[in-house]
């Protein structure tokens, strides 16, 4: 069969133009957090390896999500593969295009206020999310640089033979 370019007037239902599959409630998603994730083939072409993830390897998760978040056609596939938990716990450490970030947060505001700080030595809290509780004071400058210390070298000791 040859292949003819679209020029009917159908819509582009590229992942690049349509807006992101976003639910209504993040307590809706069931996904696994555990074990491996596999997405559908119009997420990741190619061979089934590549469409298969370890969720138990930080970065392969991470991406698994992002590509979920970004490509899914409709929010049932979102439901089906996203885990509400694990959502919340790398939320901030996932790499989306602005579009998707901000239809996320604008649907659920709890998503921006999450910040991943664990209990530093505690095995058990490890999983453990913070949220922000208070915002900061008005009028506060927000995040300032500090000046920098000029480091300054001791002077060099000059040795005469005599």
């Amino acid at each position: 069969m040859p292949y003819v370019a679209a020029r009917d007037g159908r819509k582009n239902r590229s992942a690049a133009s349509r807006a992101p599959a976003v639910p209504d409630r993040i307590e809706n998603l069931h996904g696994n957090s555990l074990g491996v994730l596999e997405v559908p083939h119009h997420m990741a072409a190619g061979h089934p390896s590549r469409r298969r993830y370890e969720l138990d390897d930080p970065a392969q998760l991470r991406h698994a999500y992002e590509q979920v978040l970004c490509e899914a056609a409709d929010c049932g596939e979102v439901e089906d593969l996203i885990n509400p938990v694990t959502l919340r716990r790398v939320w901030r450490d996932l790499h989306l295009p602005s579009r998707v970030r901000e239809a996320w947060e604008t649907r659920h505001p709890g998503l921006r206020r999450v910040v991943n700080r664990t209990k530093p030595g505690n095995r058990a809290d490890d999983d453990v999310i913070v949220a922000r509780t208070r915002p900061a004071p008005p009028g506060s400058p927000g995040f300032t640089r500090r000046s920098r210390v000029q480091a300054t070298r001791p002077a060099a000791r000059v040795v005469v033979a005599r």
